[in-house]
């Protein structure tokens, strides 16, 4: 009887370790010249050292190839969003000035959120739209300030010959240079990178009124454009 019970047992216990091996239990591997319960104690194996740099060596390869896609990604938002705040800037201005039938200034500024900010082209870090009741061109404390707002991180603004680090609308809606002549001019927002390639957006104004974007390749340069960009 006690036999029985003995081969029960041992089939019952071969059984249960099948099961378990169907569910996902992890194999286990003898080392060569082990027995015994040393050899069940040192038979799960890890990641040898060449599985283990092999792998790193995917991840960097992988990591390698992302990181322009990356950088062209995160630059090209810069600039698009650079080139929208210039945008609104100057639609701004060109809507105040017909709103209120009155002179109105959008100009590049270092200080934008200064409690007095002034307009300067060298260095700009963002616009600033004001009405210029004395028409000198400068935001006074006594002005009206309509708009102010920054671009991202190190994009650079850059304006063309006639644009003079300022546009300034008429009551008319009409933009127009020293001369009196309707405006042709731009202002380039740009990073000095390769990635991505087209990395300055020219911001136009085309008689005196009509704004448009367009992408430049500046092969990673930043230089002024032209009026007729």
């Amino acid at each position: 009887m006690q036999g029985k019970n003995r081969g029960e047992t041992r089939a019952n216990l071969a059984a249960a370790l099948v099961a378990a091996t169907a569910v996902g239990v992890p194999s286990i591997r003898a080392i060569p010249g082990a027995t015994g319960r040393s050899a069940g104690r040192s038979a799960v194996r890890g990641f040898t050292l060449i599985e283990l740099m092999v792998t790193l060596a995917v991840v960097a390869i992988l990591a390698a190839a992302a990181t322009p896609a990356m950088q062209s990604l995160v630059n090209g938002n810069r600039l698009r969003s650079a080139a929208n705040e210039t945008v609104a800037s100057l639609q701004s201005a060109r809507l105040e000035a017909i709103r209120v039938n009155r002179r109105t200034v959008a100009c590049l500024s270092v200080d934008p959120n200064a409690a007095i900010p002034s307009c300067a082209a060298a260095g700009a870090t963002g616009w600033i739209v004001f009405q210029d009741a004395d028409r000198d061109g400068q935001y006074d404390v006594a002005e009206r300030l309509v708009r102010r707002a920054t671009v991202a991180g190190n994009v650079q603004l850059l304006g063309s010959t006639a644009f003079a680090g300022r546009v300034t609308f008429n009551s008319d809606g009409m933009a127009r240079d020293a001369g009196g002549n309707l405006l042709n001019a731009a202002v380039g927002a740009c990073l000095p990178i390769l990635h991505p390639q087209e990395n300055e957006r020219d911001i136009s104004i085309g008689a005196g009124s009509r704004i448009r974007v367009t992408s430049k390749n500046a092969g990673g340069k930043c230089l002024a454009p032209g009026d007729k960009p």
